[in-house]
């Protein structure tokens, strides 16, 4: 009794927390349900792309920080860190929303291994696990998206402007700028990830050389982008260093704080003056005064009047060449002051920049010996079965067109279509295939063609024979089998075979139920140009009780057979989708 009386308090307890669950954990299961995904390397390459659009974005922000040369103060491109915002917004859905793709990869990855828990009574646990699972499967993955849409540099461009005097402002300022830097460690490398899994497997995309190559050059155009955005961004930073400087050392109380614009019209003139005195941009290179700020490889970005213009397109073009042009030089023109943190980014300009050319010239060399391997691969297959080609042509009397044919089966291959010779009308393009079946089947079509067209019309039109025969050829598929193989059997649905090549047999079944066997009873030889399956045009339409015409006779090759075929509702539809009134099938 005690037991009976426990057992219906815990069922009490379970249904009570199966409820409170379903509230909340129950929601968010519901929504881990794996969805309906996109194919897997189609999306890779889609992200790639949206990687690298999104890192060539990030740098609006770095172009934010404006100098008011007029009062030596700092302040910002409203409208261009309204615009940044945005960008940033839209290219952090692309990679939440990948995120939410292997989170559902890794739950139907979870599904096929039949690992995904489902027991309604224990959801909360239920949903750690699978959490856990699905983590354990793509933790890089997630963690890469998770760093890459962190807002860093939107809390940078904030912290920026925040007013801070003393020498603490300067460190802060390193500090965000070595995070600002990290945030593309994840960003680059998830375009690494994403462009290595979509070339994984060979497509005409992936298999194009300047496609390629295309690629690894826009990531030299990107890398030059980049860092040219970095270089207007440290240029801001060293001439406001050099304020901080000037006012530490003048002793003037608050002196810092007429570093930031604040509304007001000007600066105080004691500030102005101590700023032109010690941070001069025009002084002779053979002059030896001391205490002079020394701006090294940013001084051109000052001199040029980049850091006060709100132009942003002349900005960009003149930072974006400056990362070229040091690029491609590997660094070596560029002239440094003493200062740490700028010897370090001239070293970076320099390493990246042989890094990328090696690896713009490795891939290139790399993807040209690919294309001429695969070039001579093509040339010998093709070379292997020029001979059978030749043989085809000859048989199907293809002379005149022997030239296209070669022109457009060389073509196939070079996409990397497999093609069989038997069915080498498959391997040919859309239209010009229908021109080769209409030329193969026509003769033996229009006979066929012609019967029914009095059977049903009592006079022969040239004309409806010709669009039947069209529209039949629309629907006849190039069909090839090897020396004593099944075509149809008792009880396969019928269709009208047409033959170009060998010898075929037909024989009574033993009965008409299906899988029936072939007897040599009335056995009947079909060859070259004849059709099998005409009756589909010319008897009297019996429908049967399933809706299927069903063959009750044994077709076999009894020799390597070509043709066309076409299954019956297809030659229905021709028949019913026209404009002769009638339709017609084999009798059961």
């Amino acid at each position: 009794m005690v037991d009976l009386e426990e057992r219906a308090v815990r069922d009490l307890e379970e249904r009570a927390a199966s409820k409170s669950e379903q509230s909340i954990i129950g929601k968010i299961s519901k929504r881990m349900r794996p969805l309906k995904m996109p194919d897997f390397l189609e999306w890779n390459k889609i992200f790639a792309l949206a990687c690298v659009v999104a890192v060539s974005l990030d740098p609006l922000f770095i172009y934010v920080p404006v100098i008011n040369e007029n009062n030596k103060c700092l302040t910002m491109d409203k409208t261009l860190a309204t615009t940044a915002v945005a960008v940033r917004f839209l290219a952090d859905i692309i990679y939440v929303g990948d995120i939410i793709y292997n989170v559902n990869k890794s739950s139907l990855e979870l599904k096929r291994r039949g690992t995904w828990k489902t027991n309604k009574f224990f959801k909360i646990n239920n949903f750690f696990k699978n959490a856990l699972a699905i983590w354990k499967l793509s933790w890089r993955l997630i963690l890469v998206d998770s760093m890459a849409i962190l807002p860093i540099p939107q809390i940078i461009m904030l912290v920026s402007f925040k007013k801070v005097t003393g020498s603490g402002y300067l460190d802060e300022r390193r500090l965000l700028s070595l995070i600002l830097i990290s945030q593309y460690v994840p960003r680059v490398f998830r375009i690494y990830i994403s462009s290595k899994e979509a070339t994984r497997v060979r497509d005409v995309l992936t298999d194009t050389v300047w496609i390629r190559g295309a690629f690894n050059f826009f990531l030299y155009i990107l890398a030059s982008h980049v860092f040219g955005a970095f270089w207007y961004f440290f240029a801001v930073q060293r001439e406001t260093a050099c304020w901080f400087q000037a006012c530490e050392r003048s002793g003037i109380a608050n002196c810092g704080l007429n570093t930031f614009c604040d509304d007001h019209e000007s600066a105080p003139t004691n500030y102005i003056t101590l700023v032109h005195s010690k941070c001069p941009i025009n002084v002779d290179p053979d002059d030896t005064i001391e205490e002079l700020f020394d701006f090294g490889i940013f001084l051109d970005a000052i001199k040029s009047g980049l850091l006060g213009s709100y132009d942003f397109p002349r900005k960009l073009a003149y930072c974006f060449w400056w990362g070229l042009r040091n690029l491609s030089s590997l660094g070596s023109n560029l002239k440094t002051s003493s200062y740490f943190w700028e010897t370090y980014f001239a070293i970076s300009v320099s390493i990246v920049g042989l890094l990328l050319f090696l690896y713009l010239i490795g891939n290139m060399q790399t993807y040209l010996q690919l294309a001429t391997t695969r070039s001579e691969e093509r040339r010998l297959k093709m070379k292997q079965k020029e001979p059978q080609i030749d043989a085809w042509i000859s048989r199907n009397n293809l002379d005149k067109e022997k030239k296209t044919i070669m022109e457009k089966v060389q073509h196939s291959l070079e996409v990397d279509k497999d093609i069989n010779v038997e069915t080498l009308v498959n391997a040919l393009p859309h239209e010009y295939r229908r021109y080769i079946t209409r030329e193969l089947c026509r003769g033996a079509l229009k006979k066929v063609c012609v019967q029914y067209i009095i059977l049903h019309q009592n006079n022969v039109n040239e004309e409806a024979i010709e669009k039947l025969v069209e529209a039949i050829c629309e629907h006849m598929k190039p069909v090839a089998y090897k020396e004593k193989s099944n075509i149809i059997r008792v009880g396969d649905p019928c269709q009208m075979v047409l033959i170009t090549q060998g010898t075929v047999v037909v024989n009574t079944g033993s009965s008409g139920s299906n899988g029936g066997t072939c007897t040599n009873a009335s056995a009947k030889q079909l060859n070259k140009d004849d059709i099998y399956g005409d009756n589909l045009l010319l008897t009297p339409e019996h429908d049967s009780p399933s809706g299927v015409t069903i063959s009750n006779e044994c077709v076999e090759s009894l020799t390597e057979v070509e043709g066309f075929a076409v299954n019956a509702k297809d030659l229905m539809n021709v028949i019913s989708n026209s404009h002769w009134g009638l339709s017609c099938s084999i009798l059961p």
